[in-house]
């Protein structure tokens, strides 16, 4: 075959490859959520934080384990869990028993709804929450004032995973 040619071949093919990556991540719909600033991934021993919602990214310690919490979970081993590409449930300890035992029966064993059991899920209450429940996630978080299963099931869907380590347990 002629060098030329097969030049020729391999530009048309990068050309197109290109065209291809740059039109599929404009037709993304955007995740669920507000987006936050990447603050770093950095592997601290532990970090105290101050907001007022969950921190979804910045220098963490270790994970806790994925399940459900009756006791506070620090943010930093928190950030952890989303960069494993979990999701992080919050909620504020006057928030309705019925509203919390609707997100517990979606979200953790034995799972409640057809065809939906996440994984990589930790739910646990938050003080400081502005809002009555916070789903969180790397770099994502969205502030609910009552319980919408739609809404939960939609943001855990498109959010799970999509972290930088999306593969670690």
């Amino acid at each position: 075959m002629n060098p030329k040619l097969l030049y020729g071949f391999i530009g048309v093919l990068l050309i197109g490859f290109a065209v291809l990556v740059v039109t599929s991540k404009q037709s993304e719909t955007p995740r669920p959520g507000v987006a936050h600033a990447d603050k770093g991934r950095e592997h601290v021993e532990q970090k105290n934080y101050s907001e007022s919602e969950v921190p979804t990214s910045g220098p963490h310690a270790s994970p806790v384990a994925w399940g459900v919490y009756e006791t506070e979970q620090r943010d930093d081993q928190l950030i952890h869990n989303m960069e494993h590409g979990g999701i992080v449930v919050t909620y504020r300890p006057d928030t309705p028993e019925s509203e919390l035992s609707q997100l517990k029966q979606l979200l953790a064993k034995p799972f409640y709804e057809p065809g939906f059991a996440p994984t990589k899920i930790v739910i646990a209450p938050r003080k400081t929450n502005k809002a009555p429940i916070v789903l969180s996630s790397w770099q994502r978080s969205e502030s609910l004032q009552t319980f919408n299963k739609q809404t939960v099931i939609t943001y855990v869907k498109r959010n799970l995973g999509k972290s930088p380590e999306p593969l670690a347990s």
